[in-house]
């Protein structure tokens, strides 16, 4: 009787056994688990964004007097260096074109008036049939970002860039023959050029996490570059970033 007794608790038992077995899943945290401290130190404590965005940039002061809205594209990388602090870097690139006023300017006032003095006898008056043009703007700037919720999905921070900015105009003129060497110099000197300064760029923006891998990327910032005379712009840029910490 005691080994039946015997045979029947050890069935439980293993039943028992096989059956929570099969229940049985691994516990796994992701960004919508309760306890989300240790969701965040799993996968973002010392972690490394790299990412891409598109934006806007809307010139400022003498900077914007000839010059329209800007389209642009961008790469951007962060490292937390704690909870709050990220250190960072980002390149931007912002392509606008110039005003029509601006444009109308350089055609019928600026070059009109060096073709007639650069006009080849032998070939008659030199004219400017058409003017064109573009303006962008490229900033790399160096970021310190601080970070006020750091371990909630929906991030807010704000931030401070240092770095060089790179102004390069182009203008594109057509004439009705080759151009002189006098309009060249000319067109050298009040159309196409490239010109770089240092600047400082304050900003504010939030961080949303898709997941554990990818999250999005918003920003606006004041881009103040140190030249004379002034130029300014405010950038507005939305992106994804990519966890390089996250674990598979």
């Amino acid at each position: 009787m005691k080994k039946i007794y015997f045979t029947l608790i050890s069935i439980i038992i293993l039943s028992t056994s096989v059956f929570s077995q099969m229940k049985y899943k691994p516990f796994e945290l992701n960004i919508n688990s309760p306890d989300k401290e240790d969701v965040y130190k799993r996968y973002m404590e010392g972690k490394t964004y790299i990412g891409f965005n598109g934006g806007i940039s809307l010139p400022f002061s003498d900077y914007g007097t000839n010059i329209n809205v800007g389209l642009g594209l961008g790469l951007q990388a962060k490292y937390f260096i704690n909870d709050h602090f990220v250190f960072g870097a980002s390149f931007n690139y912002y392509r606008s074109g110039f005003k029509d006023n601006y444009l109308k300017y350089l055609n019928d006032t600026l070059f009109y008036s060096v073709a007639l003095e650069a006009s080849d006898s032998t070939k008659g008056d030199l004219k400017v049939l058409s003017t064109n043009g573009s303006s962008t703007l490229y900033p790399f700037t160096l970021n310190l970002e601080y970070y006020f919720n750091p371990k909630e999905r929906f991030k807010f921070f704000t931030g401070l860039g240092l770095g060089f900015y790179v102004v390069n105009h182009s203008v594109e003129v057509t004439t009705n023959y080759e151009k002189p060497q006098l309009f060249r110099e000319a067109e050298s000197n009040y159309g196409s050029k490239i010109d770089s300064y240092f600047g400082v760029s304050p900003y504010v923006g939030f961080m949303l996490d898709f997941n554990e891998l990818m999250s999005m990327d918003f920003d606006v910032k004041y881009n103040q570059m140190f030249s004379s005379p002034a130029s300014s712009s405010l950038s507005v840029n939305l992106g994804l970033i990519f966890n390089l910490a996250y674990k598979y």
